[in-house]
């Protein structure tokens, strides 16, 4: 039988294949969007001060979000199939409670405040990662001790990006003398489609390169020669410990590697266990494989207080002309006989959209290659308040 972590690897590669196989059937109608797992919406540190409590919060397999439509790309490599925006955390039964920022705003009030004054809502994460937008999104800052791969789409929620700083701040305090850790794309200014992606539309996706022991540049792909374990291992802890981290997608021959480290440094086991395989019946792992994702980590957060924003505000958002529609992507292999402006009209779409998503420059078409279809999501803002998981504390003994 094999190992955990492999068999981990294997059950959610097969769900990848059953996923990508149901997206090219093309942009099906879309149900609104379930809740996020059971837990509690919390404040991350930094956000507004609230009242907190413990609350129980039944497990239940329905309130977990299924996945929906997966890419054949992350952007910058050929291969690299990522989970859906809505594979939550597996359901769990405590969570933390407080009173979001604007709870004592009536709907009114914050219609008002759109119009008037709309900065003082904050960043909102609208829709899902695959087809949302960000509003009031801030742009990550210089750093000392981090450079941009690509400048262009460094933009996030105020979580996100407070995020990834603590982070990456926290490993250069730990080793005097760290290199700047390469970041690539969050999203761009307002969200939506980032060319080449199929997610970070929402702000609350980002890539990080990786820590090498021998200054190697962005984009090389990590391995036992090269992988810094130390500082890797010390990044995803933090991430996980640390911040509202949803999952972090890498390589499954680079988890082995850091999982093996973390056993040397005495990380409790029952932890490590709960990080790198899940619970079964009860979490999904917090670190998944996913192909291509031996060049970079794809770490994808919660955002309790942009989330829960935007859901409030969302139909707002679209009456007052602040976003346009959320966008989903879906891949398509052509056929002999397709033309740009069939997939248009199959798809609800526009030609020029398949085209910027697809960097054509011309509206030639070959059959049996597969093209990313940006097409509106018919997806709705969730009823009930948004609630996250608790996050999974490594034991203090």
């Amino acid at each position: 039988m094999p190992p955990p972590n492999t068999l981990s690897a294997l059950l959610q590669g097969l769900t990848l294949l059953a996923i990508v196989a149901f997206t090219e059937s093309g942009c099906a109608p879309e149900a609104g969007p379930a809740p996020l797992a059971p837990g509690a919406v919390r404040a991350p540190q930094g956000a507004p001060p609230g009242t907190a409590k413990q609350r129980a919060v039944p497990a239940s397999p329905s309130d977990a979000n299924p996945p929906a439509a997966v890419g054949d790309s992350d952007g910058y490599h050929d291969a690299a199939a990522e989970l859906d925006d809505d594979i939550a955390s597996a359901p769990s039964e405590v969570g933390v409670e407080i009173e979001h920022p604007l709870a004592h705003m009536t709907t009114d009030e914050l219609e008002k405040a759109l119009v008037s004054d709309p900065d003082s809502l904050g960043s909102m994460s609208v829709g899902t990662p695959n087809a949302g937008r960000l509003f009031n999104g801030v742009k990550m800052p210089e750093g000392e001790h981090w450079r941009f791969a690509s400048s262009d789409a460094v933009w996030g929620t105020e979580e996100t990006v407070g995020f990834v700083t603590r982070c990456i701040e926290d490993v250069a305090d730990r080793f005097p003398g760290t290199s700047p850790l390469p970041v690539g794309h969050i999203s761009s200014r307002k969200g939506g489609p980032l060319s080449p992606h199929v997610s970070h539309q929402s702000g609350r996706d980002v890539d990080l390169g990786y820590y090498y022991t021998d200054n190697s540049p962005w984009y090389t792909r990590a391995r036992d020669t090269n992988l810094d374990r130390p500082r890797t291992w010390q990044l995803i802890r933090c991430l996980v410990a640390e911040t509202d981290v949803e999952m972090i997608l890498i390589d499954v021959s680079l988890q082995r590697l850091l999982r093996k480290y973390a056993e040397s440094i005495g990380e409790n086991p029952s932890w490590l266990d709960s990080v790198f395989d899940g619970v079964p019946g009860r979490l999904l792992p917090l670190l998944r494989h996913a192909g291509g994702h031996a060049t970079h980590l794809h770490v994808r957060f919660y955002n309790p207080i942009a989330q829960e924003t935007a859901r409030r505000v969302d139909p707002l958002l679209l009456r007052h002309g602040k976003v346009s529609p959320p966008m989903r992507t879906v891949s398509y292999r052509a056929k002999k006989g397709d033309t740009l402006g069939k997939l248009a009209r199959r798809f609800h779409t526009t030609v020029p959209a398949i085209k910027h998503a697809n960097g054509l420059r011309s509206s030639l078409i070959r059959a049996n290659v597969t093209y990313r279809i940006p097409c509106p999501s018919q997806a709705l803002a969730p009823s009930r308040p948004v609630r996250i998981p608790p996050r999974r504390l490594p034991p203090t003994d």
